[in-house]
């Protein structure tokens, strides 16, 4: 089972993206996602001051300061998200290295018995020699803890993957409302979101 998935229909933090957020948003991640709609007021509340009603309103000039201000904010939520995926995935990777060398002295441990007594074992069942004799190797919970180490490594990976990939998506969504608005475009920070989502596959 997939640990920390929690289904809502109406997340705050991203409503624009509902159906996404409803099927992979995670809890136990939940204060390292972008801040959708954070980013969203900020866009909005600097076209349209306080007072004004954006649908019959003429949005009012965009200026440097303005642009300077959003990119802060945009950038901080990057380096937030990203952080937190570079932590992820380098605790992953240790959980890994951890099991192979837990793997590969199991099997040492299998191979290392005499032939006989290894299908002596197979034949009784992990650890497990003739009747009446003592434990030669593995038991039958090593196996079990090894499986459910990698299922739970497995399992995270799929969180961290769908992490990303909502969060991809939603600093995609932001900068096309900024450039659908504003011009210049947002080109060069959107290479670099999605250079870092790459960067994750």
């Amino acid at each position: 089972m997939i640990k920390g998935l929690f289904c809502f229909s109406a997340p705050r933090k991203c409503p624009s993206f509902r159906y996404d957020c409803s099927h992979f948003f995670y809890t136990d991640y939940y204060y390292y996602y972008i801040s959708y709609d954070d980013l969203k007021f900020e866009l909005k509340s600097r076209l349209y001051p306080p007072g004004t009603n954006p649908a019959s309103s003429t949005p009012r000039k965009w200026t440097e300061d303005d642009e300077k201000a959003f990119v802060e904010v945009l950038e901080t939520e990057l380096d937030k998200v990203f952080t937190f995926q570079k932590v992820k995935s380098g605790e992953i990777v240790r959980r890994i290295k951890v099991s192979e060398k837990e793997v590969e002295d199991v099997v040492k441990q299998l191979d290392s018995r005499p032939p006989a007594r290894r299908e002596n074992q197979v034949a009784a069942g992990a650890g497990e020699g003739r009747a009446g004799e003592a434990p030669t190797g593995p038991t039958e919970e090593d196996f079990e803890l090894l499986e459910e180490d990698l299922s739970d490594i497995i399992a995270d990976v799929h969180d961290l993957a769908k992490f990303t990939q909502l969060n991809y998506t939603g600093f995609q969504k932001i900068i096309k409302k900024h450039d659908v608005r504003i011009f210049p475009s947002l080109f060069f920070f959107w290479t670099e979101v999605h250079i870092w989502a790459m960067a994750d596959r």
